[in-house]
């Protein structure tokens, strides 16, 4: 007896969940920056961004994405500039490039 295999199917609402990190991961907006001073050969101490000079005070959180079909490897730092000023740093993995996530 032969019985029939049904694929999952998704909700609806997870479809639409699904497509709205997509977009959001898409319309993500970055500028290069030019990173002036590394910590421990690592870590972002001081970077200039349209212009202006800004020292590292504090990195939050360290994490990295693997790379993938149309985006390479990224290091992200969440940095700490100072009060109220804090900003995602990411390093392109493959190019050697930074840039600031907006």
């Amino acid at each position: 007896m032969i019985q029939p295999i049904s694929a999952p199917t998704l909700a609806p609402a997870a479809v639409l969940e699904q497509v709205r990190a997509l977009f959001a991961l898409l319309a993500r907006h970055t500028e290069p920056i030019e990173l002036v001073e590394q910590r421990y050969n690592f870590l972002p101490q001081r970077f200039c961004w349209r212009g202006d000079v800004r020292r590292v005070r504090a990195v939050a959180r360290v994490w990295e994405h693997p790379g993938r079909a149309l985006r390479p490897a990224r290091r992200y730092f969440e940095v700490v500039c100072g009060p109220g000023h804090s900003f995602v740093l990411f390093q392109d993995l493959q190019v050697g490039t930074w840039h600031v996530s907006l």
